[in-house]
């Protein structure tokens, strides 16, 4: 999400939280529950589609190449085994389709690869265990081919999960404009209900329905430096409520990320990642479904200052 979608959620999750913790202030109406809890589902179908939009892709180069190199040794070892097969059974026309050098292995493309390994395997298949005494055993050919499913799959992930970022990117700001669209037309109306019958609550909504940048509304509970290389408890609650509000910055150089864990300086189950100025929220509902420690993991080589708000 941007810096606005940032804080616009920030400001949904703390209507949503409000009205938790009001929810019998408000019966008289009874229509608000109902809206409440669309909140709540759109909530988590945001969380859920800026997570995918901020997928990393960085391990994806470094997967390919690793099944490419599996691949070139199982296709190199079964090609070896084939050809020397045809040799000795003078089979000159298997030999012909399945003697590939070593640099004709190492140094064609992807879809070169693709081909030259399904065809060795479709020529070593029928052969199986007479392969054996020329060095491939059946179980060779059988990774092969498993192999060469996987490299195939790693050629293709990198492009679907780049259409999927893009999907949850367009999804993010449908998503916001649906909250948008429930504060505007139905959930401020209704509230509007409470402004002479309750004016304590429809000021408190109003409150929480202020959208606050960067904490400039008040001071943070607390700033923390959290140094290189570190996984650390930044926070500790008393205890653990769904409903607790966090609010985070990273003012460092580099990104971190932040969980609610029930140990101590070890990361919880649903890390958020805060890149360099970001400020980002989350009820600990959403962080984890239990735990009190806040922890910042700082993988980078710099320290990086955090600020936290609790409430």
């Amino acid at each position: 999400m941007t810096r606005d979608q940032e804080a616009f959620f920030a400001m949904a999750l703390k209507v949503k939280n409000y009205g938790t913790k009001n929810a019998a202030s408000m019966t008289a109406i009874p229509a608000v529950a109902a809206l409440y809890t669309q909140l709540g589902t759109h909530i988590t179908q945001l969380i859920a589609a800026d997570t995918g939009s901020r997928a990393d892709l960085t391990g994806y180069a470094v997967g390919k190449e690793t099944k490419r190199q599996a691949l070139i040794a199982l296709g190199i070892k079964v090609t070896n085994a084939v050809t020397s097969y045809a040799v000795m059974n003078s089979d000159p026309v298997l030999r012909n389709r399945a003697d590939f050098t070593m640099s004709s292995w190492e140094k064609i493309s992807e879809d070169a690869l693709i081909s030259q390994a399904s065809i060795v395997k479709n020529l070593a298949t029928p052969l199986g265990a007479a392969l054996v005494p020329f060095g491939a055993a059946v179980a060779d050919i059988t990774a092969l081919g498993t192999a060469l499913t996987a490299f195939i799959d790693s050629v293709s992930d990198p492009s679907l999960a780049i259409d999927q970022r893009k999907i949850d990117n367009r999804q993010v700001a449908a998503l916001i404009g649906n909250i948008r669209d429930l504060f505007d037309d139905k959930l401020d109306v209704l509230m509007r209900s409470f402004a002479v019958n309750n004016p304590t609550v429809y000021n408190l909504y109003q409150s929480a329905r202020a959208i606050d940048l960067n904490g400039a509304v008040q001071s943070p509970t607390s700033t923390v430096t959290v140094p290189p290389a570190t996984v650390m408890t930044v926070h500790t609650a008393a205890s653990y409520d769904p409903d607790t509000f966090y609010t985070l910055q990273n003012q460092g150089p580099d990104a971190l990320q932040c969980s609610l864990s029930t140990a101590s300086d070890h990361e919880g189950p649903e890390p958020v990642l805060l890149l360099p100025g970001e400020t980002r929220a989350r009820l600990a509902a959403n962080l984890a479904p239990s735990g009190t420690f806040l922890v910042a993991n700082n993988p980078g080589n710099v320290a990086v200052v955090l600020k936290i708000w609790v409430e």
